[in-house]
């Protein structure tokens, strides 16, 4: 076994993308993963499902999660959970991101207007973000051009204000109780080494956007790493059908030893829209869509089996009826 095969196999695993590693629950997978990328809610749930068996999505709704702002000023689902920790280690900066954003409007005064409003209204309904802005123009505050719009929602999360379900309806919210950020670095490390090693400190601080110092710091307060072989030997699946933004193709530094670096134009193909892709023994072979209700591969490489293609595309159909 070479050494990329085995970087490939003990991320798989540690990714819980094998049968031995799988989970057993959405709100497990999100906790294994520290969160779902989640600007696509549909994109969310099939990452998910690569890592629950026979989940359905009425389980994934049921689920303790609810999506926020975290790591690289992205909107991710999580486990409820891990809504504190992430708070104390990312919301200040994000919230410093976001009103920057404002600043560059002109329109500071009157977002800050907004804010008791807009969560009072929340309060009283949940209520997804086309109604909320509609109530804030009935209550008087002006109608936002389309970047303060976009930036706003994330605004209110990473001030522990609003939280959004697996609906994608808006909540208002209490912020989370503090954690020292000491806790919280050491939390990261340990759970990012579980769900993501093996790995190293450029690799953590990609993911999170946390300085290198940070990432070094989390990583220390975690402990020495096991050897590589303590993540799982197994032969990787034959064929996985990823979702768009799973956390496999943005966890590290680079895509490597997973998608080839000749390949990474065919997932990342610009905007930040990382593509659905098709790993064939955990290399990247293809991309895939849902045309008329059926996974459709686009190969660049080797094709996957027939038999483990058809099998996980059938489990996406099931998945998306369930």
């Amino acid at each position: 076994m070479d050494a990329d095969h085995r970087l490939r196999v003990a991320r798989l695993a540690a990714q819980r993308l094998t049968p031995a590693t799988a989970c057993a629950s959405a709100e497990e997978a999100a906790l294994a993963v520290i969160g779902i990328q989640a600007q696509d809610l549909r994109a969310a749930a099939l990452a998910l499902r690569s890592r629950v068996p026979g989940l359905t999505r009425a389980a994934v709704r049921a689920a303790p999660l609810l999506r926020t702002w975290t790591v690289r000023g992205t909107v991710h689902l999580i486990a409820a959970s891990d809504r504190p920790w992430l708070h104390a280690l990312l919301a200040e900066r994000n919230a410093r991101v976001f009103g920057s954003r404002f600043e560059r409007f002109g329109i500071v005064e009157e977002v800050n207007a907004m804010r008791g409003d807009a969560v009072e209204l929340c309060r009283e309904m949940p209520r997804d973000r086309a109604s909320l802005f509609r109530a804030l123009v009935e209550r008087g505050h002006r109608s936002l051009e389309q970047g303060p719009i976009n930036t706003f929602v994330p605004w209110l999360s990473s001030q522990g204000l609003i939280v959004t379900d697996t609906a994608g309806l808006l909540h208002a919210a209490d912020p989370p109780p503090p954690i020292d950020r000491d806790e919280a670095l050491a939390i990261l490390g340990t759970r990012y080494r579980s769900g993501y090693g093996p790995c190293d400190a450029t690799d953590l601080a990609k993911w999170s956007s946390l300085p290198i110092t940070q990432a070094r710091r989390a990583l220390d307060a975690a402990g020495p790493p096991g050897d590589i072989d303590a993540w799982g030997t197994a032969d990787a699946p034959p064929c996985l059908l990823l979702a768009a933004f799973d956390t496999l193709m943005l966890g590290h530094r680079t895509r490597e030893p997973f998608v080839n670096t000749e390949d990474d134009q065919h997932i990342l193909k610009g905007g930040g829209m990382v593509r659905p892709v098709v790993l064939t023994d955990g290399v990247a072979t293809g991309t895939w869509s849902i045309k008329k209700g059926r996974p459709e591969p686009a190969w660049f490489g080797p094709p996957a089996p027939a038999a483990a293609l058809a099998s996980e595309a059938a489990d996406i159909e099931r998945f998306l009826t369930s």
